[in-house]
């Protein structure tokens, strides 16, 4: 069980943010904290590592320091998005060091700065029960001053709510490796807050993430299921972010799974609880047993204090709900549901939060930063912007959409897209989010879609990768959706799509044959896509199909089915990477893939390698019968 003492300690309420218009002004995007005796050249080569990443560092190399942190250094942990805590041997008997600690957790409180922790030559646990090298709590080469005796108490809690923290290890790593990895993470958290600070400007968030976070109670033991409802496009994923990352810390482990949709099968949980496990406890494999699962996990998380969030469930709602409080989470545990559709979540949460919509004000300053990057519109603009913000009706989506896409047009481009939104009868959010999806040039429009029916939430550096050998120039088509708002890019460089925009991507595609899904450009759900293999129904219209998880048998298809779909350029399996080119090397490329994956199943093997050579004779010819 979690100490009482440590747990009021974890639980302080934050004062999480200030009225919006102080916006915190950094001037240093990190403080680095160390013991200058153990870790000078280590901190070196972090500061430069730091700087070719761009990142500002505040480095105290004054190598005189008195008992007491100055004003400057006080300062300078104040004013930075950050503090990097570099902890050695002797970090925990220098005052300056534990003062240094204890200021960075006050402004972690208070200011939500980001704290990291670095250990070098010592044992996390060690600091966590603060013993070994943690043990003489202040106490100098210069001796135990009788001036520390009230402070002692003070630096146990700072080094026990850092204890608390997710750390890095050198351990027996390489340390230029260990430095370039640690700075990488640094450098993708820094820049998914920066990018939530200029994507949102925090309009109209603060009371609501102050309502919210009461809601919680962060100081109760009880386990809590909280679900927070309101309309699509109306802020709940980002609300909830904007939480998330304010109170991660104060959990022995925290997650967020984007995109669960999924969710609907028992395939779909296994899968769930194998990417929750593995955020938290490292990478493990259930095979296919949900009850082994379970009681893997009910040993592993009985006793921690688990913050878990699942964004966008579709389906399984109810069995999820029993499958969370089977796992027994520790004490204080909170879990947040945001499902995607309406579904009915009274019964199954404790509590539940319903996100409102912006008022009149806060629509327009939200419009505003989008279109002009300014609070308020430019004065030849006034009039349009004001019947913008009215048709998107507080919605923040529609409201940051429509102001990325009217961004750098001209008075008459903003007129024209009014004409078209007035045709509208009744203006609903898709309607507005159509009008700037039908906008999109033909290779943004292409990596668009793909995105919407297959590739939501993949590595940025992946899909790159993928589509470049579809002839697509991703690199440009995604910076200009960025510009757009139609995606954005988290702090692991994942590539995320709205469930709105999304829904609409598919919508559009359903619309080329909507009764037919052999002659649409592409396929993602599993049945349809499985539905064309056996039956030898592909046609030339498929550009992409995506599959679920199949059998041996599955795969083992009729090589027409392949003969029709000349255009065929991605391909994705599940739990795979996606298979992208030409559709003859694609066609060839995956089936010798799936050929080099069955050498266990030796009886399927001979069939999957006489498909592969007809596949190849077949596009030695060019792709003709």
């Amino acid at each position: 069980m979690i100490d009482k003492n440590a747990l009021s300690t974890l639980t302080a309420r934050p004062q999480l943010f200030s009225h919006r218009s102080s916006i915190p002004q950094w001037v240093h995007d990190t403080f680095i904290s160390y013991k200058q005796a153990d870790t000078r050249n280590f901190v070196s080569h972090l500061y430069d590592a730091l700087g070719r990443n761009k990142i500002r560092a505040f480095v105290d190399h004054s190598l005189e320091r008195g008992l007491e942190i100055t004003p400057a250094i006080n300062e300078a942990i104040e004013r930075s998005r950050s503090a990097i805590v570099v902890i050695s041997q002797n970090y925990a008997s220098s005052p300056w060091c534990l003062e240094e600690l204890d200021k960075i957790l006050m402004c972690k409180e208070k200011k939500g700065q980001l704290v990291f922790l670095i250990f070098v030559d010592v044992d996390p646990r060690e600091m966590r029960e603060q013993s070994g090298p943690f043990a003489r709590i202040g106490q100098s080469e210069k001796g135990f001053g009788q001036e520390n005796v009230d402070n002692i108490q003070r630096w146990r809690d700072a080094l026990c709510k850092a204890g608390n923290l997710t750390g890095w290890p050198l351990e027996n790593r390489l340390e230029a490796e260990f430095v370039q990895s640690v700075v990488e993470k640094i450098s993708r958290r820094l820049n998914g807050l920066c990018k939530k600070l200029l994507a949102f400007r925090l309009v109209g968030l603060d009371s609501q993430v102050q309502a919210l976070y009461s809601l919680l109670q962060l100081e109760v033991e009880e386990v809590q299921i909280v679900g927070i409802s309101g309309t699509s496009g109306i802020g709940r994923t980002t609300l909830v972010r904007a939480l998330y990352h304010q109170i991660a810390d104060q959990f022995d482990s925290s997650c967020f799974l984007s995109n669960m949709m999924d969710i609907s099968s028992q395939d779909g949980l296994i899968k769930m609880l194998e990417t929750f496990v593995g955020d938290i406890l490292g990478n493990l494999e259930f095979d296919d047993d949900i009850h082994a699962a379970i009681n893997l996990m009910r040993n592993k998380l009985h006793n921690k204090r688990v913050l878990l969030v699942l964004d966008d469930v579709e389906g399984l709602l109810e069995p999820l709900c029993h499958l969370i409080k089977a796992i027994n989470l520790g004490p204080g545990s909170r879990v947040i549901l945001i499902p995607r559709h309406k579904e009915t979540i009274i019964s199954l949460c404790d509590k539940i939060y319903k996100v409102r919509a912006l008022n009149d004000d806060q629509a327009l300053e939200l419009f505003s930063w989008n279109a002009f990057q300014e609070r308020y519109p430019k004065n030849d603009y006034k009039m349009l912007s004001n019947c913008f913000t009215s048709f998107c009706k507080g919605l923040p989506l529609a409201l940051t959409v429509m102001g990325s896409f009217l961004n750098g047009k001209s008075v008459k481009e903003w007129q024209e897209a009014f004409g078209r939104l007035k045709k509208i009868c009744q203006v609903k959010v898709h309607d507005i989010l159509r009008i700037i999806i039908d906008s999109l040039e033909t290779n943004e429009r292409m990596i668009f879609l793909d995105i919407a029916c297959f590739l939501n939430g993949y590595d940025k550096e992946e899909i790159i990768k993928s589509l470049d050998q579809c002839s697509l120039h991703t690199n440009s088509g995604i910076e200009i959706l960025v510009q757009k708002s139609l995606i954005y890019i988290d702090e692991n460089n994942k590539i995320w799509m709205h469930d709105l925009f999304e829904e609409m991507g598919r919508r559009i595609v359903i619309q080329e044959c909507p009764k037919n899904p052999s002659k649409r450009s592409r396929i993602w759900h599993h049945e349809d896509a499985l539905r064309v293999f056996r039956q030898n129904s592909g046609t030339n219209a498929i550009e992409g199909i995506k599959l679920g998880k199949v059998a041996i048998e599955d795969l083992v298809m009729n090589a027409d089915s392949f003969k029709k779909m000349k255009k065929l350029r991605l391909f994705i399996m599940m739990d795979h990477v996606p298979h992208c080119g030409p559709a003859g090397h694609l066609s060839e490329k995956l089936w010798r893939c799936f050929a080099e994956n069955s050498n266990k199943i030796s009886t399927k093997f001979a069939c999957l390698e006489a498909l592969v050579k007809e596949i190849s004779k077949f596009w030695s010819r060019g792709g003709r019968a």
